[in-house]
């Protein structure tokens, strides 16, 4: 079982925290932008999925396949958007996805999100490396694995729907 941070991971402008009802509202409205429906496979959020969705965040964390969190504003606590980690089974390394709420874009949220994630994911979870995927045409994802210090290392898919895959490990 994966354990939540014991405190929200923050750098000060950013805090990335456990989801909450209050957090609900902005997590739907993201789930219906068109730039976040582009990127993602995910259906965006109905009235069921929101009735459901703290304890499926909560049954993620206690089955240790994912880490849902929000990113929140550091002050105001208002949420930004929203990072994950997804483990593979019997391996010491997951994938991280996020995304910014469209009002927040372009703030350099993602980086400061993906980077507290992913050092919390390496110093406390014991992992050994973090994989990034993104679509080759997002280059906002693209940018974002890069200010993070993530390296290149595959690309699967063709034509529009190559994915590039990025690894970050321990140093």
């Amino acid at each position: 079982m994966t354990e939540p941070p014991n405190a929200p991971l923050t750098d000060g402008t950013i805090a990335v925290r456990l989801r909450r009802v209050t957090d609900l509202d902005a997590i739907a409205a993201a789930s219906h932008d068109p730039e976040t429906r582009h990127w993602l496979d995910d259906a965006p959020m109905d009235a069921d999925a929101r009735r459901t969705s703290l304890a499926r965040a909560e049954e993620a964390w206690r089955s240790g396949r994912a880490t849902p969190l929000v990113v929140a504003d550091a002050k105001t606590d208002e949420p930004l958007g929203l990072v994950n980690l997804r483990f593979r089974a019997g391996a010491e390394e997951a994938t991280v996805a996020y995304s910014v709420f469209p009002a927040h874009r372009g703030r350099g949220i993602a980086p400061r999100a993906v980077r507290l994630v992913v050092e919390w994911a390496l110093r406390e979870l014991g992992l050994t490396r973090v994989l990034l995927e993104a679509k080759e045409a997002n280059t906002a994802s693209i940018r974002v694995a890069e200010k993070c210090g993530f390296q290149r290392i595959d690309s699967r898919g063709g034509g529009a729907g190559v994915t590039v895959v990025f690894s970050l490990g321990r140093a």
